[in-house]
């Protein structure tokens, strides 16, 4: 009777009552000084980040969030987003990255649906969300015992984040839209990673240089070079923590030919070199190295 109930749960919740999978979870130091992580997305996975300590905001879309400890923080497949520190150390949170999550009725790894909220406080489920995480981050890192066991405790921790509706919303911070300032970005987003100046995109939109770069500097806030710069480091260091391509091949990826000018830039953004960053994610992470 009991495991006729959990089948009949586990149909009512994911199509076919598949459950889903915990590809990593990686424990985040909020001691460890700022290392920036800029614009990016994840074409096979969404993630589900724990705030345990420190503020700061998140981005996604064309949203703001700020963020506390306690948050809740949801990513989509393929949703563009970045989590900014308010400190000069990092935000304190477990990151978990989920595959073959198949809601009813939902797209493939949807934890939000359009025009949802991005955003929760766990309210009073705080301490048994960190308590959930700091054991899946542990028995992640053991045996194949271990590692099943942190799946189940996944499993849990997920049936909890997904009663959104009862945890607090915590409102976005919406920021001034401007048409051509979405169109601009989107253009951006498109071709970030290829050779193109302002001149190119105001051709490509039918607009001036000069209108490219105030127009969208009022929109999100920073200049179009500085997004497209924000763009391809965000993309390397998801190559570099998920493939074993040399560096050098991953700056042709991301737009730069000249290797040691990628490295400067990459340095000057995220805090470290490529090599360093890529060696840094191994040391932290636990599970599989996918974060596509």
């Amino acid at each position: 009777m009991l495991l006729r109930d959990i089948n009949r749960t586990l149909t009512s919740l994911y199509e076919g009552g598949s459950l889903p999978t915990m590809v990593y979870i990686n424990k985040q130091s909020d001691t460890r000084g700022t290392v920036r992580r800029p614009l990016h997305s994840h074409d096979s996975i969404c993630e589900i980040l724990y705030i345990y300590k420190g503020e700061g905001a998140y981005l996604i879309g064309d949203r703001t969030y700020p963020l506390e400890e306690g948050c809740v923080v949801y990513y989509n497949q393929g949703d563009l987003h970045e989590v900014v520190s308010g400190t000069n150390h990092e935000i304190g949170d477990y990151c978990i990255g989920v595959t073959n999550l198949r809601r009813k009725g939902r797209p493939l790894n949807e934890l939000v649906s359009p025009g949802g909220v991005y955003v929760r406080q766990s309210g009073s489920l705080s301490r048994t969300l960190k308590e959930l995480c700091e054991e899946m981050f542990e028995l992640e890192g053991t045996d194949d015992g271990g590692k099943l066991a942190a799946q189940f405790l996944f499993n849990a921790f997920l049936a909890l984040v997904l009663r959104a509706e009862e945890m607090p919303r915590v409102e976005m911070v919406r920021s001034e839209e401007l048409r051509r300032g979405r169109q601009i970005r989107e253009y951006l987003d498109h071709h970030f990673a290829e050779e193109i100046t302002l001149e190119s995109v105001g051709e490509a939109l039918g607009c001036s240089a000069t209108y490219v770069s105030h127009t969208f500097k009022y929109y999100l806030g920073i200049t179009p070079t500085q997004y497209m710069i924000q763009r391809r480091i965000g993309l390397a260091q998801t190559l570099l923590i998920s493939t074993n391509d040399p560096v050098a091949l991953i700056s042709a990826r991301v737009g730069y030919d000249n290797t040691n000018y990628f490295s400067t830039l990459f340095s000057k953004t995220v805090g470290m070199n490529p090599t360093k960053y890529r060696r840094l994610y191994k040391e932290e992470a636990r599970g599989r190295d996918n974060q596509a």
